[in-house]
């Protein structure tokens, strides 16, 4: 009688585990598909340099989520951004990362520095973070660990176009006066070395981070009678511009994909007119989806943004990866870690159809598909194709 009375209680007491295992298989199930969110960093320069990098692609970061939380549907993530401003200072990066984590938990991070982007090597590798440059893409950062994406210019081809114009026009003596960064720095190599191949003479001078005085670089090299000054850096080279033209420099000025920074040409008091540039707009992307982006960036922010291609650039590395979380239940397996799912889904990302053009993900992490073209410096914050 004893042992019935123990094995009755037995299968009560089993039924009961039962009911509670499948209770709790249950929950978690919904929480997977129902309830959990992603949550996304960016950190960008919102103030003090450079503030069209950060300011346009942050908005255009903002839209993509919100038009993708708009429309996903019931049992798709729902994604959270939180934005940092680095001040574009590779210094502030980290500690602006460590908040986005301690703060919000974030699985992804973009990062518009280039220099913030090496900062942040150890740190997302350790934590499982994937990393999304949505503005620059360059060697070096294509020889950083696996979780760092560059969807974006490639650094060397769109400077490199400075030189190939240079050759061109058949100019023969060229300045280069470059900002100290990484982005900078690679611009100027790379110009230097299509300059070098052919035999035109030049010389690439290292300004101060916050050097506005260049009266001395400018003398010299117009004493030497260079007929060509090439500027691969930010608002404060709007000085040099001013300064050169007061010097009675009337060799052209070329410059990188940042001249529309407005205290670039509040600095240059107009100089900066004329100017030729790398630089990307929609009629360099696919130009129907550009300008869709662009109507809806304005009813949304009130504005276009000051620079065109980083908030193109943006949303479309936005997008891509929205497009993945939004079929994350079903490509997903239950014990993958996030980032070793989302790592290998942006590798199998091939002509993508985005606002800068058709975009694939090669090996290193890099996109291939998107192409500046040469511009000048119409009119203030105007720019216009260059008929070559």
């Amino acid at each position: 009688m004893n042992i019935i009375i123990r094995s009755i209680g037995m299968e009560h007491i089993g039924l009961k585990m039962f009911v509670i295992l499948t209770l709790l298989v249950s929950l978690i199930g919904c929480k997977e598909s129902k309830s959990e969110e992603i949550n996304i960093g960016y950190i960008g320069p919102l103030s003090k340099r450079a503030t069209d990098l950060g300011i346009g692609p942050s908005n255009a970061l903002q839209l993509a989520v919100d038009q993708y939380n708009a429309s996903r549907s019931d049992d798709a993530l729902k994604v959270n951004l939180f934005i940092e401003d680095d001040q574009w200072e590779k210094d502030n990066a980290l500690p602006a990362y460590h908040k986005l984590r301690k703060e919000h938990d974030i699985d992804i991070v973009y990062i518009s520095n280039t220099d913030g982007t090496i900062a942040l090597q150890d740190a997302i590798l350790k934590d499982q973070v994937i990393l999304i440059n949505p503005l620059n893409s360059d060697a070096l950062l294509s020889s950083l660990n696996q979780n760092t994406f560059k969807i974006a210019k490639a650094t060397e081809e769109a400077n490199g176009l400075i030189a190939i114009r240079i050759i061109e026009l058949g100019l023969k003596k060229v300045l280069v006066l470059t900002y100290p960064n990484d982005y900078m720095s690679r611009a100027a190599t790379s110009c230097k070395s299509l300059l070098d191949n052919v035999g035109v003479e030049n010389k690439v001078t290292l300004v101060g981070k916050d050097e506005t005085d260049f009266k001395d670089e400018l003398q010299t090299a117009k004493d030497a009678g260079v007929d060509a000054y090439v500027f691969f850096g930010y608002k404060e080279f709007g000085f040099a511009m001013k300064q050169a033209r007061d010097l009675g420099i009337e060799a052209p000025f070329f410059g990188s994909t940042v001249l529309l920074d407005p205290e670039f040409f509040s600095n240059s008091e107009g100089t900066i007119i004329g100017t030729e540039c790398s630089f990307f707009t929609p009629a360099d992307g696919n130009y129907v989806l550009a300008d869709e982006f662009m109507d809806s960036y304005k009813n949304k922010f009130g504005s276009s943004p000051v620079s065109v291609w980083p908030a193109m650039q943006a949303y479309d590395a936005m997008n891509m990866v929205l497009q993945e979380i939004a079929n994350i239940t079903e490509t997903k397996n239950r014990n993958e870690a996030f980032d070793d799912w989302l790592r290998n889904r942006l590798f199998d990302i091939s002509y993508y159809q985005g606002v800068c053009g058709n975009i694939s993900i090669a090996e290193d992490g890099a996109s291939r598909g998107i192409y500046f073209s040469l511009y000048q410096y119409a009119s203030e914050g105007k720019l216009s194709k260059v008929r070559r």
